[in-house]
């Protein structure tokens, strides 16, 4: 795949790396923001942010809670 197949999406997730990767269900969701490497704001637990609950203001994701089902869930592609 040339980088001129690549959606606005895909090239992001190819240039913003995440600090951890994990199987936390929002992982998939396209309102989730990870942590980037190399950031030293958020705390260890914290694995990102999603844009869409308690939206203007970002809602905090830890790695330890379990999430099965979310309302605002929808998947990346």
């Amino acid at each position: 795949m040339s980088g001129k197949d690549l959606t606005p999406v895909e090239f992001l997730d190819t240039i913003l790396v995440p600090e951890k990767k994990t199987d936390h269900v929002c992982w998939q969701c396209k309102y989730f923001k990870p942590v980037l490497k190399g950031s030293s704001f958020p705390p260890a637990d914290i694995i990102g942010w999603c844009k869409k609950i308690h939206w203007p203001f970002f809602w905090v994701v830890p790695e330890k809670y379990v999430i099965k089902k979310c309302y605002a869930f929808e998947a990346k592609k």
